[in-house]
């Protein structure tokens, strides 16, 4: 899982694959003449590409540069375990001399086979079901997978303590000169808010989190990983962010994918939940896997962690594009306006932390 300090990356920059990496890939790879490659429509951290041939059809992927040779190691030999128990990951494509994965430059690329179908439609209930149940029976599956694990220490317990509140006054000083005076202490109100809230949510955390079930979570389980054919989920794929980490990161992160209402029009610019797809989400789940209340009682305290994740994340790319063009007054008015936002919706998420327990838990 990746975590606030991530660089800011120019990623249309690599969005068209360079007529020499294409050289060096053809010869990499003995799965016939290229015909034509174009850019998938989902992906931001990594950039993909549905490759044709004379040989079939492929998925090319660029990792980001955080991924070492390591990480795509495990990577390969998760979904290799997926594949032999019939779980419906992509199946890889080595390299002619049977690397896992292509080095171009330092580069690292991972090719798959392309797995046809169609995209995770949210007005069939079906499909709904079928991405719990895909959950679940990913869930079982990896409770078994032999180490050694590739483990990323919890973007959460990092990001949530000193280097968080060290983020938030780094903000402040950096927009000083940026907002007038009411903006200045409208910003320093917002900022106390969502320092609070760190603090809050790490404390409860760090007494919660060493008890939860750890497992190898997918780390991407959503609408874009699925594949379908009419009501069959038929592939699962990006398991980029794949490593040890407690299972109920997994389940809030699906939760929201699925089941996410936004609510622009609430007084508190609320992301709200619809309730009765979170039962049939976590229905369709515990009919293949079972889940402990402790797991279904944490999802609230885990939807603030990730609100907080993210809010650190533009806070810091702020600073980042900051340090290379000064950035203008209607820039941090931008970034006050989303930690205004962010601190209701925080409010919010802990008031009805109970309601949405109950609900989650059917």
């Amino acid at each position: 899982m990746s975590v606030p300090e991530r660089p800011v990356t120019a990623y249309h920059q690599r969005d068209t694959l360079a007529p020499e990496t294409v050289e060096a890939l053809q010869r990499l790879y003995d799965i016939g003449e290229w015909l034509a490659w174009e850019r998938t429509p989902k992906g931001s951290s990594n950039v993909s590409f549905f490759l044709t041939t004379t040989c079939g059809r492929y998925v090319l992927r660029q990792s980001n540069r955080r991924k070492s040779g390591t990480a795509l190691r495990f990577e390969v030999r998760l979904i290799d375990y997926l594949r032999s128990r019939g779980y419906p990951a992509p199946e890889p494509v080595p390299t002619w001399t049977g690397e896992q994965y292509a080095d171009v430059d330092g580069h690292l690329f991972l090719m798959t086979a392309f797995i046809p179908g169609s995209p995770y439609d949210a007005g069939r209930e079906a499909h709904l079901v079928a991405a719990g149940r895909g959950l679940g029976l990913y869930h079982r599956l990896v409770a078994e997978f032999p180490g050694p694990y590739y483990h990323q220490p919890s973007p959460f317990l990092i990001a949530l303590g000193t280097r968080g509140l060290g983020r938030l006054a780094e903000v402040q000083l950096a927009t000083r000169a940026l907002l007038s005076a009411g903006e200045r202490r409208r910003l320093e109100d917002a900022l106390a808010r969502v320092g609070g809230q760190l603090v809050r949510v790490q404390k409860a955390l760090g007494e919660l989190y060493r008890d939860l079930p750890k497992l190898i979570v997918h780390g991407s389980f959503g609408r874009s990983a699925l594949i379908y054919r009419d009501d069959e989920l038929v592939g699962v794929v990006d398991y980029d962010r794949a490593s040890l980490e407690a299972r109920a990161m997994d389940l809030a992160y699906s939760v929201k994918a699925f089941c996410r209402v936004h609510d622009d029009g609430s007084p508190e610019h609320r992301i709200g939940l619809d309730y009765p797809r979170c039962r049939a989400f976590l229905d369709a789940y515990r009919e293949v896997e079972p889940l402990a209340a402790e797991e279904l009682r944490s999802l609230p305290l885990i939807f603030r962690a990730q609100r907080l994740v993210k809010v650190l994340r533009k806070c810091h790319n702020f600073l980042v594009k900051n340090a290379m063009v000064p950035q203008q007054p209607k820039d941090a008015r931008k970034l006050m306006v989303m930690l205004e936002r962010e601190a209701v919706r925080l409010r919010w998420l802990e008031e009805h932390a109970a309601d949405l327990q109950i609900a989650l838990a059917g």
